[in-house]
């Protein structure tokens, strides 16, 4: 079973409050990040907030659910939706997103915990991951990355052993495999290992950050706009 990072949206303030109560309270779900304001939602995902779920209510202002769901649908395809509603009659109209669930107003706690703990058993944690490296597939353990670096058309894994594997695979491949394994884009051209961040510092002079990991002296360079998201995460995670 693995861990869902779970994400809710809904305009009703009570309601969020009430779904945050008792979500808070399932073992197996990890709330990272909930909202009543659909451009908080879309800001954080555009800056890698790494949803595996988004609970998400229909009928809101400004934007509905069905033009959330068509964004995510169209960007971040990867991100799971269950969608919630106090009108049936929308059930209808919202299965061309496939949807893993449809849940009907005031919410049945026992029907969600059931449909995330399905979702949990089939969102098994990577251990491995197999990349192209020197014309040979090598086999990483995912816990022994530190961060993986894009320069130019070369992309590097460095290890926990001070060790650098050199591979084809692209950096946005490698973000979409290691989105559950709780690895962040901090930059265009990193993608760091969370568990291994030691601190964050301000960076004055480029007016941006960098990220200090363990057991490495290489700073990693972390853009403005991802600060936040980056900060709300680990506040989550630990």
């Amino acid at each position: 079973m693995g861990f869902i990072r779970l994400a809710v949206i809904d305009d009703q303030e009570p309601i969020l409050n009430e779904i945050k109560g008792f979500v808070n309270k399932f073992p197996n779900v990890n709330l990272i990040f909930s909202t009543t304001d659909v451009s908080e939602l879309f800001n954080s995902i555009d800056q890698g907030l790494p949803i595996d779920v988004l609970l998400l209510d229909i009928n809101m202002p400004v934007s509905n659910g069905f033009d959330i769901a068509h964004y995510l649908k169209e960007n971040h395809p990867q991100i799971k939706i269950i969608f919630m509603s106090a009108h049936q009659d929308f059930a209808l109209q919202g299965y061309k997103y496939y949807p893993e669930d449809f849940l009907t107003k005031p919410i049945n706690i026992v029907r969600l915990k059931q449909t995330l703990d399905r979702l949990s058993y089939t969102h098994k944690k990577i251990r491995r991951i197999g990349v192209k490296a020197n014309g040979k597939i090598s086999l990483i353990d995912t816990s022994n990355i530190l961060y993986i670096e894009k320069k130019g058309r070369k992309t590097f894994i460095h290890l926990k052993d001070a060790k650098t594997v050199e591979c084809s695979e692209g950096l946005n491949k490698l973000e979409d495999i290691l989105n559950q394994c709780n690895f962040y884009r901090t930059h265009q051209s990193y993608l760091v290992s969370i568990d291994q961040i030691e601190y964050i510092e301000s960076d004055n002079y480029m007016k941006s950050y960098n990220v200090k990991l363990h057991h490495c002296n290489h700073k990693i360079n972390l853009s403005r706009h991802k600060f936040t998201a980056l900060k709300n995460l680990i506040e989550q995670h630990f």
